[in-house]
């Protein structure tokens, strides 16, 4: 067998993932907010790392709240899973892994989940993985998101090693979200006068120090008193046709305000949307009329 073509070792296998991890981490930390970050991460994760599927999602309170996924082998799938998880945001009592994870601030690996006890069983069911791995993002000591992986589909077991990098991988992101939002402090400080003292960010994107929703007026406040109760319907998971019926207006017309809101926060998609708007912390504004 030639030497280029021989399989690797696992050393070797190891130390090659290594590197896509730190590629992968180069690549997000230059990222211009932490909205783009989180939207890009689990698509890194799989790319970078060799997972066929990763999620990641926040943390609110004692919720596990969705943010974003990647699955290209099947996008339609991924689609699916986001709307259940979106609108489920299961309680952290009710995941024994994840609660583990955010607590002890360790990975888990997590063997024959369709059968295993201290599930959510909804997701599990509806995401079909016979084994994942769940890995805590840490900012300033506390645990403000979770990263999901399996190789769903390809016959691989998740292993020992699958869990340290998708670990190294998640803790790469607490530090890139620093980074990013210690470039917004700076950008911040350079356009105002430097006088107030700015606040320190302890979640994923709080208080908008990556610069997307922060400034006088930020992007939000461009937001109609109409979009924004779109937007808040679409961080709770709400479909078109749900956004229409609670608002009592027709599919066309939230459409639109969905187009707007893109254009407004500069926003690739509505997965993007949503990760700004929950980052600021927001509360639903009152009814408005269409």
């Amino acid at each position: 067998m030639d030497v280029l073509t021989r399989p690797l070792g696992p050393v070797a296998e190891a130390a090659r993932r290594l590197r896509g991890v730190q590629r992968a981490m180069t690549r997000l930390s230059s990222l211009d907010s932490v909205a783009r970050l989180v939207s890009a991460a689990p698509r890194e994760a799989c790319r970078a790392v060799g997972f066929e599927r990763a999620m990641l999602s926040h943390i609110r309170g004692d919720r596990v709240s969705f943010a974003s996924v990647s699955f290209e082998a099947d996008p339609i799938m991924a689609a699916d899973f986001a709307r259940l998880a979106r609108a489920v945001r299961p309680r952290l009592d009710r995941c024994a892994p994840e609660h583990e994870a955010v607590v002890r601030q360790m990975p888990v690996l997590v063997r024959d989940a369709q059968t295993a006890t201290g599930l959510f069983r909804p997701l599990t069911h509806v995401a079909r993985t016979s084994a994942y791995v769940v890995a805590p993002i840490v900012r300033d000591g506390h645990t403000v998101g979770l990263l999901h992986a399996d190789h769903f589909g390809t016959g691989r077991e998740l292993d020992e090693l699958d869990r340290e990098l998708l670990w190294t991988f998640a803790t790469g992101i607490g530090w890139a979200m620093d980074d990013i939002a210690g470039r917004g402090l700076r950008r911040a400080r350079e356009a105002g006068d430097g006088d107030e003292p700015l606040p320190t960010a302890t979640r994923i994107g709080a208080s908008e120090l990556d610069g997307e929703l922060s400034g006088a007026p930020g992007r939000l406040t461009t937001l109609t008193a109409r979009e924004l109760e779109v937007l808040h319907l679409m961080s709770e998971g709400a479909s078109n046709a749900a956004i229409g019926s609670s608002l009592v207006i027709s599919q066309a017309t939230v459409k639109s305000h969905v187009r707007h809101i893109l254009r407004k926060l500069g926003a690739a998609n509505r997965t993007e949307a949503v990760s700004l708007f929950l980052a600021t912390g927001a509360r639903r504004p009152a009814s408005a009329s269409a």
